[in-house]
């Protein structure tokens, strides 16, 4: 009998001390076994956990025809939470900040981040979303987009701490098809 009291005080204390029972799985990643890679040449995320592909979305990277707009290649930490902000006229939610970009001659590019598909605000009061690209193209600023849904999920996967490896663009200047529907998808001639 008294076998059975310590063996259940020391699983309730187990319980206690990690929110979950023994051998249940972890809601968020452990920082040190997850990474995410950004694959350009596909446009995807790939999320591991302890060496396991545990999901892939769709992304659009850095319009690759200017080194102001490209998404460097880089490897770090995902950092500081920014939540929703604005920039070149749109607004972003969940952003997650990676780095500062530098120009090969030292000057300050902006901030890359991992955000949300941008957007406006319609007639109506809601979010009209530009998706164009996510999952197609590298057509962003320079950051990596995320459609929103998915968005929804990297927050509550809570990353920050993880690593982040993005991988170069291998074809940095789109020809051709791509240029055509790059062109397109920007709604230029």
């Amino acid at each position: 009998m008294l076998r059975r009291i310590v063996f259940l005080l020391l699983v309730a204390s187990v319980f206690a001390a990690t929110g979950s029972p023994a051998g249940a799985a972890a809601a968020f990643p452990v920082k040190t076994d997850a990474r995410v890679v950004i694959a350009q040449d596909q446009q995807r995320m790939l999320i591991y956990e302890r060496g396991l592909l545990i999901r892939s979305m769709p992304v659009t990277t850095g319009l690759p025809t200017a080194r102001e707009t490209s998404t460097p290649a880089w490897t770090g930490p995902i950092t500081d939470y920014w939540g929703t902000f604005s920039s070149f006229g749109t607004t972003q939610d969940d952003g997650y900040w990676l780095f500062s970009d530098r120009l090969p001659d030292g000057r300050w590019n902006g901030d890359i981040l991992i955000h949300g598909a941008p957007y406006l605000i319609g007639a109506g009061g809601e979010k009209v979303y530009d998706t164009g690209g996510i999952g197609v193209a590298p057509i962003s600023h320079g950051c990596i987009r995320l459609l929103p849904e998915d968005m929804v999920w990297f927050r509550g996967w809570d990353p920050q701490g993880v690593t982040v490896e993005i991988q170069p663009l291998r074809d940095p200047v789109p020809t051709g098809s791509k240029l055509a529907l790059g062109a397109l998808l920007l709604g230029t001639p």
